[in-house]
This record gives C-alpha cells, structure tokens and sequence, in this order.
C-alpha cells in the first residue's frame, strides 16, 4: 500500500473503543489509568495516534474506575527552586517525581501514573534555601486543611545555626530559647509562641503551629542567631520518617494532618 493510500493514524481512545467496544469515556479513563500498552508500551495519553498495524491491548486486570486525586510527600533537597505558580509544571512534576526516585519503603499500593503528576499543589511551601518535608496535592480539600488551618497545624523544625563564641555560655543558650518562646507579632499576624530546644551545640528543634514565610528566620534573627540551614521535619502528624533527600512517596491512605 502506498503512502497516499496507507489509512490516517486515529486516536488511541477511538481505536481501544471501537476494539472493545466501549464508550469513548471510558477507553480514555483506562488509558489515563494505565491498563493500555501499543506494542507492548504503556500509553497513558487518550490523544496519542496509532496506526492499524500496532497492536493495542488492554491489561487483563483494568479496573473501570475514576481516577483519584492523590497527594505526595517529598524531601525537598536545599537551594531547589519552586516555581512561583499556583501549580508544579507538569514537567517539572516529571522530573522530580519518577520511578527511580520513589522512596523504596512507600507502602501505599499506588501505581504511579502520568496523571498523579498533573496539576499539584504545592502547599506550605518552602523557600528556595530551606529543606525538608514537602506536600503537593491533587484535592483542593487537603490544601485547604493545611492553609486554612494553619494556626492549628504544626510545624517541626530543624535549625542550623553559625558558631558563636557567645553561645558557649548556659546562660546564653538558655535566654535563646526564651526569646524563642515569646509571643511574635510578625507580618500583622499574632504568631503561637514556639516550642523549643537545643539539639546539639549548634543545632535547634523548633516546633511553630502555622506557617508564615519568614516567620522562622524572624523568630532566630530576634534572638540574636546568624541561621546556616534549615530543615523541616514534620507538619502536622505527618513526618520524613526516614524519607531521603530528593525522594517521594505517596500519602497512605490512614495519614492525616
């Protein structure tokens, strides 16, 4: 057959519904779900052409079901910028989030679909210097629960802080974690007093409920500390529990903020 008789390439929802047959909704929800390989590939695009010749198949295990919203959990790495956008780019969500880099212990039964990595909220964000516990979401409801109820929800930090020869003094250490205890009018907001401790020499615990940009790094300048990293450890009951740097994984289905 010549290449002026050779039939139009035609969309892979149309093909999968006329060889099923089904409706062409539901030939789109299981491709977008995952259950659809041409030629032995998995295709999760409903728009992507295919020729007569290709073989499609649809996996013997497909499950007529709505996608769900999804959330994920990241270790964000320090200095990687978050674009200012009310959603993560969906290229950007595929160079972040991929199988290679999923946290081996995620225990959720989620298969990762191109579709988890559309239109993520990223909520509570972290500043381009700061590391640590990371959410975005798909469901409006858990981004509302984390921001509208900020002042109930809390944060856990880790501080990092510059020598200083004062801080070799009892004394000293002691006043530090006063002054970070005080009641902080910051930014108009009235912010609940902080929680905390020294770690180390050189190393604070702090635990703030709500979220402000800037509120940690005001909180340890008004106690007369020079921050040199800062990392956040939970949010909520929600923690990295053991979640390495630059690795995800998805929310289980029992966790809650």
């Amino acid at each position: 057959m010549s290449n002026a008789q050779r039939p139009e390439p035609q969309r892979l929802s149309k093909r999968l519904a006329a060889q099923l047959p089904c409706s062409r909704s539901d030939a789109e929800n299981y491709i977008a779900g995952g259950w659809v390989r041409v030629d032995g590939v998995v295709v999760e695009e409903p728009m992507e052409r295919v020729r007569d010749e290709q073989a499609v198949v649809l996996d013997p295990k497909a499950k007529m079901e709505p996608l769900e919203s999804v959330t994920l959990i990241w270790h964000k790495p320090h200095n990687r910028v978050l674009p200012n956008e009310t959603f993560l780019p969906d290229a950007l969500a595929a160079k972040w989030f991929t199988n290679t880099n999923r946290f081996k212990g995620d225990r959720s039964g989620v298969r990762p679909l191109k579709a988890h990595r559309h239109k993520l909220l990223p909520v509570a964000a972290l500043s381009t210097a700061m590391s640590g516990l990371m959410v975005f979401t798909q469901n409006p409801s858990v981004a509302r629960k984390i921001t509208d109820a900020s002042a109930q929800i809390e944060h856990e930090w880790l501080v990092e802080v510059a020598e200083d020869p004062a801080l070799e003094d009892d004394a000293r250490r002691d006043a530090v974690l006063k002054s970070l205890s005080k009641a902080l009018f910051f930014d108009g907001w009235t912010v609940p007093t902080a929680r905390a401790s020294w770690q180390s020499e050189l190393r604070l615990r702090l635990a703030i409920k709500g979220n402000l940009p800037g509120q940690v790094e005001h909180l340890c300048e008004r106690a007369g500390l020079k921050i040199t990293a800062v990392r956040r450890l939970r949010l909520g009951r929600i923690g990295l529990a053991g979640l390495p740097v630059g690795e995800w994984r998805y929310l289980m289905p029992y966790e809650r903020f």
